[in-house]
């Protein structure tokens, strides 16, 4: 036993030449003087052996340690120095030094492990933590196994060290790159489509996505060809133009839309990505596809939205565009006519206005139905808007005579009765016709050429229909030219405000202006409200015109002396948006004019038209201050009940009365009337449209409160608008 350990000492760290020399001469002691040659040179073929061992642990990053029993001292390899990261002098050669370098939460399965083997079991190998200097955490492996004399008793122990931090952090970092690998395709799998075919498009991989959106079992899939999943939807050159990118190595991406097992389509955003061999040639195509169904199911929705009525789901006017086109290239292509009809339902408003917009809404939609089934299928019916239809009808012999037959057809359809919340009401229609391409060959001439028509069916007395001629009312063609030209008149910044001083009679002072609208036409010059006002009502540009007038006269107005109110006239038709109320509050705010200093003038047609909605505006207006106007008082029908009705600030006696004073007596009584029935009231009168002396004279002398009319300056740019000197308050005296 003790050549064993000797000889084996002679290989740990530590361990000089001496004792080799110390190992010879013990064997001297014990061997003849004959074998001394031989026990040198096993002294030399194992310090040989000792030194290749040295390095092959150091390659290896092994080391070891040599337990003996009967002394308890531990003898360390240099590579166990290396692996424990400290130098043979500072270890403690016993197995309390090795625990000493242990973590200590690992030191007593060592000393159980050490147990084991020294009771001369062979325990698996164990993983334990050191600390070196600077703590520094290894894992080292040991496999232990126990040293025996002749007898095969125990004696000591051999522990083979390994660093395996290194691995271990390998290790760890592959295993999470795993995790996140499965992580990252169980994502794909719950959000991505994935299928693998070969070359040949047999599919070979399918994931349960795949199988869910298809309807198709895993096992119904794969084997089969992905032709199984063609919807017919896409050409044979969509198809021929991805199988040849994807063959020669290119990654294909489009939309495609597949069917389902149940017959169903769905679309996939597809990306196709080829695996390639060893050649260069693909092998096999990966397919990665994320469901956009639901994506192209809304953007058919926007679609046909962007193309159709959404009361009636008829064609709208960007579609009736399109399948005017289409008419005009079979036309060209055919030689065929074809008619526009624009119609236009006849006390459509009444309607909306009695029975509410739901009985509106009723009636449109009934009308649609009539209209469609009385149309073969070749024509188009679409609604323009509101109450006005159109309609192309195409591919008739004799053009003119079917369009007349249709015609008289649809003013037939239309009059029937309808039945609406147990109402029956009737309506008419107006229609015009133009027959192209005789009318034009453009949409848009085509339209206009009909509207033209229709104005001409409107202007004779409605509920029948006429056909564009060159030879129409000029009146007609002048009035849709200057519609064009005043709504470029308004981006041109044609339009500007006169003002006409309004006059105290008691004070013989200016205490307000009339805000009046001129259009300075470049070739008519400047025009007065009458020649476009009630035009701008009808064609819906009231609304852009009014509002630049508010914003101008109160912006004007706020730097004028603060006894001095500005009035507006309002319209019926600039109720109608629902947006008045926000548009006057925003011209006050920005121009900082007070409210007291504004006034509205309204005519009764304001309150005959959504009396209560109107009503309920003009009530807002008189809480923030606004005063309120009614115009044109005694020329409308109900003008005494509104008084009752509405706290008008103020009347404004019509001018045509003021001006007949002097040459009719009904016209003197009504004045005096109007005054006697204000002075009950409490309400305020102006007279307006005074250019004598002596209609002043009577005016004043019957209590009127405040005067306007050319006798005292007739309407003027707001450059030569004056408030003070003696010029205006002279006129006024000298009248007196």
């Amino acid at each position: 036993m003790f050549h064993y350990l000797e000889l084996l000492s002679c290989g740990q760290a530590g361990a000089p030449k001496r004792e080799i020399l110390c190992w010879q001469r013990r064997a001297h002691s014990h061997v003849r003087g004959d074998r001394m040659s031989d026990l040198e040179q096993t002294g030399v073929l194992f310090a040989e052996s000792r030194d290749n061992l040295a390095r092959a642990e150091k390659i290896a990053r092994l080391g070891h340690i040599t337990f003996e029993q009967a002394t308890g001292q531990c003898t360390w390899s240099d590579g166990a120095c290396r692996i424990m990261g400290r130098p043979g002098d500072d270890i403690v050669p016993t197995l309390d030094g090795i625990l000493e370098l242990l973590h200590a939460d690992d030191r007593a399965a060592l000393r159980e492990h050490h147990r084991q083997v020294m009771a001369g079991h062979e325990p698996p190998h164990k993983t334990l933590r050191a600390v070196r200097d600077g703590g520094q955490l290894v894992y080292i492996e040991f496999w232990s196994m126990p040293l025996r004399d002749r007898d095969g008793a125990v004696v000591g122990l051999f522990h083979t060290l390994q660093d395996t931090t290194e691995r271990r952090h390998n290790e760890a970092a592959l295993a999470r790159a795993c995790q996140q690998l499965i992580e990252k395709q169980y994502a794909i799998d719950q959000a991505v489509i994935v299928g693998i075919t070969d070359v040949r498009g047999t599919i070979t991989h399918v994931n349960d996505m795949f199988c869910r959106i298809s309807g198709y079992s895993r096992e119904e899939l794969l084997g089969n060809n992905h032709r199984l999943l063609v919807s017919g939807t896409h050409s044979k050159h969509f198809f021929r133009t991805m199988y040849r990118r994807i063959a020669r190595g290119g990654v294909w991406r489009g939309e495609i839309c597949n069917r389902a097992k149940n017959g169903s389509l769905y679309w996939v955003d597809t990306t196709i990505v080829p695996q390639l061999g060893l050649n260069g040639k693909p092998v096999a195509y990966s397919s990665f596809r994320v469901d956009i169904t639901a994506r192209k199911m809304a953007e058919t929705k926007i679609s046909y939205m962007a193309s159709h009525d959404a009361l009636t789901g008829l064609g709208n006017r960007a579609l009736l565009n399109q399948k005017l086109s289409e008419a005009i290239e079979r036309s060209r292509l055919s030689g065929k006519s074809f008619a526009v009809f624009l119609l236009d339902l006849d006390g459509f408003k009444h309607i909306n206005d009695t029975l509410g917009h739901a009985a509106g809404d009723a009636v449109l939609k009934e009308i649609a139905q009539r209209l469609t089934s009385t149309l073969p299928e070749a024509d188009f019916l679409a609604r323009l808007g509101g109450d006005e239809f159109a309609i192309v009808q195409c591919r008739q012999e004799d053009q003119h005579e079917a369009a007349i037959a249709l015609a008289v057809r649809l003013l037939e359809v239309v009059a029937a009765p309808f039945n609406v919340d147990n109402h029956d009401v009737m309506m008419g229609t107006s229609i015009g016709i133009a027959i192209g391409p005789e009318d034009g060959v453009v949409p848009g001439d085509l339209l206009q050429k009909a509207d033209l028509a229709l104005y001409e069916v409107k202007a004779n007395g409605r509920n029948s229909f006429c056909f564009f001629d060159e030879e129409m009312s000029k009146d007609s063609v002048a009035r849709l030219r200057l519609v064009n030209e005043m709504r470029a008149a308004l981006d041109r910044d044609e339009f500007e405000l006169h003002y006409q001083l309004v006059f105290d009679v008691a004070t013989c002072r200016a205490c307000g202006v009339e805000a009046l609208a001129r259009w300075r036409h470049p070739v008519a010059g400047l025009m007065p409200p009458d020649h476009f006002i009630p035009l701008a009502e009808e064609c819906a540009l009231i609304e852009p015109l009014g509002a630049w007038i508010l914003e101008r006269a109160c912006k004007d107005a706020a730097v004028w002396p603060e006894h001095i109110k500005v009035a507006i006239n309002l319209s019926a038709a600039q109720f109608r948006s629902g947006r008045l109320l926000d548009v006057i509050l925003c011209a006050l705010v920005e121009s900082r004019l007070p409210p007291e200093r504004l006034e509205f003038e309204i005519t009764e047609s304001v309150l005959l038209q959504n009396a209560e909605g109107n009503r309920a505006v003009l009530q807002q207006l008189k809480n923030i201050g606004v005063s309120i106007v009614l115009d044109d008082f005694g020329t409308g029908y109900s003008s005494l009940s509104y008084l009752t009705t509405f706290p008008f600030d103020k009347i404004k006696i019509d001018k045509s009365f003021t001006q007949g004073l002097t040459r009719r007596a009904d016209c003197a009584a009504i004045v005096a009337s109007v005054l006697t029935l204000a002075r009950g009231l409490d309400i305020a009168v102006t007279a307006e449209g005074i250019e004598t002396h002596e209609q002043f004279e009577l005016l004043k002398a019957a209590g009127v409160h405040q005067v306007q009319g050319y006798l005292f300056g007739g309407p003027c740019p707001l450059p030569q608008l004056r408030f003070s000197g003696q010029h205006w308050q002279g006129q006024i005296i000298e009248a007196a």
